[in-house]
C-alpha cells in the first residue's frame, strides 16, 4: 500500500512541475508584434575590465526603463563555428510590448543618463530590430 502511495504522489508532484514549467514558459515568450531590440558594443579601451564592468552596470541600471518587459545583458560566447559578429564587447536584448515603446523608451531620462554616464565607453554599435509576427 505505501508504493501505491508514493507512486501516487510522485505521479501527481511530476504532473505538477510540468504545469509550472508550462506555465512559466508561456509567460516568457512574446506575444505577436512585440519588438526586439538588440545592441551589441565595441569598447573603446578593449583591454580595460573597468571600463566593460562600467558598462554592464549601466546596462543594468537602463534597463529599469518600464516600456522593457524583458531584457538580457550578454558578453560574446566562444563558438568554433564562424560568427562575423564575435568581436563585439557586450550585448544587450530589450522586449517591448509594443514597437512605439522604443521612442518612449529612448526620451526616458534613465536612457539619457545611460548615454551620458556611459557613452564614452564604446567605440560602435551595432542595433538590429525585429518585430514579432
Amino acid at each position: 500500500m505505501n508504493r501505491l502511495s508514493r507512486r501516487k504522489f510522485l505521479a501527481a508532484a511530476s504532473l505538477a512541475t510540468i504545469a509550472v514549467t508550462a506555465s512559466g514558459i508561456s509567460k516568457s515568450v512574446p506575444a505577436k508584434k512585440n519588438l526586439m531590440h538588440v545592441v551589441y558594443y565595441w569598447l573603446k579601451n578593449t583591454d580595460n575590465d573597468a571600463d566593460k564592468q562600467k558598462l554592464i552596470d549601466g546596462l543594468h541600471q537602463l534597463v529599469m526603463v518600464k516600456q522593457i518587459k524583458y531584457h538580457h545583458i550578454g558578453i560574446p560566447q566562444t563558438f568554433i563555428a564562424d560568427d562575423p559578429l564575435k568581436g563585439y564587447h557586450v550585448s544587450l536584448l530589450m522586449i517591448f510590448d509594443e514597437p512605439g515603446d522604443i521612442d518612449v523608451y529612448h526620451k526616458d531620462p534613465i536612457h539619457q543618463k545611460f548615454v551620458a554616464e556611459c557613452g564614452n565607453l564604446w567605440v560602435k554599435t551595432v542595433k538590429y530590430d525585429s518585430l514579432g509576427v
